[in-house]
């Protein structure tokens, strides 16, 4: 019941964002740069830290190695976007589409490995402090060098002034929407033994289609497809952090063996 609760929210709110967005044309957008940011330091990346700290405590509680890396996907992918969140339609638009495009891929990585653990029926093991440290160290460290190498240049260009996003962008924001829609796909085939999974495919899925839609903007703030596709994102970190809280309720996280519903 919760759940259906939460989910009506997480698509009503997502009904308003969207018409929000496509309200705000570009000059109250200007005066209002903090938009994106707030949304995202809200909608995916304070959902992300939860996800994380929830998937490192059941980690040590049942040692499933799936529900680490997906700790790991939600901390990347909450950094990065509310990190490009802070550049976006600003002077660091490239800095701001080259750390979403490879921050998403390197999350969607992280996703498919959970997605593939649990389709294969993740087994407990014995849980422990050192290991998820350590994967949540090295997910940190990765974003913190992805940062550094945008600033410091060491990358392709991904938004070009005056032309708008290159091939390179739009080719690595496809395949991470590609990534996390077969994350989708492969939960959502187990996702009949548990609700808690259903709801995770959902948000890997809505994670997805905000990909794409960034990726078809062309870098404009003022397009309604970079719009709808940030509320998308959105709506995925609100299903995400529904999905794993509601586990948590419930003291576990299902492995994909699991038959009964949660």
């Amino acid at each position: 019941m919760l759940l259906r609760v939460v989910g009506a929210l997480s698509v009503a709110i997502l009904v308003v964002v969207v018409a929000a967005l496509y309200a705000l044309r570009p000059e109250p957008l200007a005066s209002l740069g903090l938009l994106f940011p707030i949304l995202t330091s809200v909608f995916i990346t304070s959902t992300s830290l939860v996800v994380a700290y929830v998937a490192v405590r059941a980690y040590s509680r049942e040692g499933l190695h799936s529900v680490l890396f997906l700790g790991c996907g939600a901390l990347v992918f909450g950094c990065a976007s509310l990190v490009a969140a802070m550049y976006l339609g600003s002077e660091g638009q490239n800095f701001s589409a080259t750390v979403l495009a490879t921050g998403a891929e390197l999350s969607g990585v992280f996703h498919l490995v959970c997605a593939s653990l649990t389709y294969r029926g993740d087994a407990p093991k014995e849980g422990g402090r050192r290991r998820p440290a350590l994967w949540v160290s090295l997910a940190s460290l990765a974003v913190v060098l992805l940062v550094a190498a945008a600033v410091g240049g060491a990358l392709p260009t991904f938004y070009a002034v005056g032309v708008g996003t290159t091939i390179l962008d739009q080719v690595v924001l496809g395949m991470a929407a590609l990534t996390f829609a077969s994350s989708a796909a492969v939960v959502f085939v187990v996702s009949s033994r548990s609700a808690v999974l259903r709801w995770y495919s959902l948000a890997l899925a809505a994670t997805a289609l905000g990909l794409v839609g960034i990726a078809f903007s062309n870098g404009e703030t003022s397009a309604l497809s970079m719009r709808a596709g940030w509320a998308t994102l959105y709506l995925g970190g609100v299903l995400l952090a529904s999905s794993v809280l509601s586990a948590e309720r419930l003291s576990r996280i299902p492995s994909g063996r699991d038959a009964s519903p949660a």
